[in-house]
């Protein structure tokens, strides 16, 4: 055979392997399957254009919307702000290209696998269209992921049961519940203490044992004044600055919205036992106030400008109110 000939026909016979050996790959099952689990619910770019999430429940429906730049929960004429990073990881879990297997494609297994419509997640953007309109059914057999479908398709998919602890967490797990925005002990100068005479009502009224007291940053320490005689004590600086930051990072269990247009309601709304102001370094300060411990283990706490009180557990209400003696040195 010619050598010429011979050459040709190595080359067709090497054309020839490469093409099967390109049609094991693309049809390999394998590797189909995997292709098929590699899901993404929300379209690449309507993170951007989404301004509101609705939650189903049954009955039950959570909103929670983009305004002014920041995720906030309404409550009537009341926003509270939604943790922003919570928002954030629930897009990304929808947004991100993951393992979300194929399970079938007949609309009637819907409601056998809990796809029924009664748990939904809704993604709207501008003029409140759907970018996303997902059913999240059932967990599957192994427990570790749950049934999903677009609503008004047939296809459904499994994948992580994360996404349904977004959908079933409890209304206060979105809200944004610390007291304040982000602030360091370096930024505070000075927190003023003021106690009521008493507190309770009716026959219940006592006095509160604990007296006024200002703590002031004097160099590298703390000095306290008490009893208006203009003394300052020198304080255990880590005690205190310990407290400072147990105030700045406070959290609530839960909030009560107040109407807005109404902040007088906020003062009458509980017999405050002592009032906080904390001044700053760059002249602004905050200022709350808090409640006495009710039957039930828990404080109100409200914050001046905010609509709304705080609901406090009664271990975060005993770091917050503190008596003098607590700072001071101990022998």
């Amino acid at each position: 055979m010619p050598y010429k000939k011979k050459l040709i026909l190595l080359g067709s016979l090497a054309a020839l392997l490469a093409i099967i050996f390109i049609l094991t790959i693309v049809f390999d099952p394998a590797r189909t399957n995997a292709r098929n689990e590699r899901f993404t619910w929300l379209p690449a770019g309507a993170r951007d254009e989404a301004d509101r999430i609705e939650i189903f429940r049954g009955e039950e429906r959570l909103e929670i919307v983009f305004k002014n730049g920041v995720w906030v929960v309404p409550f009537g004429s009341v926003d509270v702000p939604a943790r922003q990073a919570r928002v954030d990881d629930l897009f990304r879990l929808i947004s991100t290209r993951g393992a979300f297997p194929r399970r079938g494609s007949n609309s009637r297994s819907h409601a056998e696998l809990g796809l029924d419509g009664s748990t939904r997640l809704v993604i709207r953007g501008g003029g409140g269209l759907p970018l996303l309109d997902l059913l999240i059914g059932k967990d599957d057999s192994t427990g570790r992921a749950v049934f999903l479908c677009k609503r008004g398709e047939q296809e459904f998919r499994s994948g992580d049961r994360l996404i349904s602890a977004y959908v079933n967490g409890e209304q206060n797990s979105w809200l944004n519940l610390k007291l304040f925005d982000e602030k360091s002990v370096a930024q505070v100068q000075r927190v003023l203490v003021h106690f009521k005479d008493y507190y309770g009502t009716g026959e219940e009224i006592s006095p509160v044992p604990y007296e006024d007291y200002t703590i002031t940053r004097g160099g590298d320490n703390w000095l306290l004044s008490a009893g208006g005689n203009g003394s300052f004590t020198e304080v255990e600086k880590t005690r205190t600055e310990n407290w400072i930051r147990a105030i700045l990072e406070a959290q609530g269990e839960d909030i009560i919205p107040l109407q807005q247009e109404s902040m007088e309601e906020i003062n009458n709304a509980f017999p405050a036992v002592a009032l906080f102001r904390m001044e700053l370094g760059d002249g602004s300060s905050l200022e709350f106030k808090t409640g006495d411990i009710t039957e039930d283990g828990r404080c109100l706490t409200s914050v001046n400008g905010k609509p709304y009180l705080f609901i406090f557990s009664q271990l975060t209400s005993t770091r917050l109110l503190r008596n003098r003696d607590f700072f001071l040195h101990t022998p």
